[in-house]
């Protein structure tokens, strides 16, 4: 079954997707994963849980399809996460904030953002930009 979703997943060989693009995906969804526990744990209401659930499962969808302005959109998001968990850090640190964060969500909230940003770096990488252009050519949308 998890062999399967994997193969789905990766599926760099039949489109011609490089490896970069397939791993940058799936570390990706790696990441939105942490990203929504953090979220919870932190106490996230109902309503923006699923928006933000939505609004990423499309892009990083569109991206794995070779959408550039899905690949924006995510560097963008990813910019904003990174800016946001460094005014955080530096709001736990100048004790601004006493325990609102725990433990475990920064911590969860780090591995996240390094996720992130090695999936970006694959994302942008030569093959990677060769496929998008590429891809964006012989996709009208």
């Amino acid at each position: 079954m998890f062999n399967s979703l994997f193969k789905k997943l990766n599926n760099g060989q039949d489109t011609g997707k490089p490896q970069q693009v397939a791993t940058a995906v799936m570390l990706l969804y790696l990441a939105f994963i942490l990203s929504m526990v953090t979220d919870w744990l932190d106490g996230i209401g109902v309503i923006p849980f699923i928006i933000s659930f939505i609004v990423i499962s499309l892009v990083i969808t569109a991206t794995s399809a070779g959408k550039k302005w899905a690949r924006i959109v995510a560097l963008i998001f990813i910019v904003f996460n990174v800016l946001s968990f460094g005014f955080n850090i530096a709001q736990l640190l100048s004790h601004a904030i006493k325990e609102k964060f725990t433990n475990l969500v920064m911590v969860l909230y780090a591995i996240e953002i390094v996720i992130e940003l090695i999936a970006l770096r694959l994302l942008f990488s030569k093959p990677a930009n060769s496929w998008f252009n590429e891809h964006g050519k012989d996709v009208i949308t």
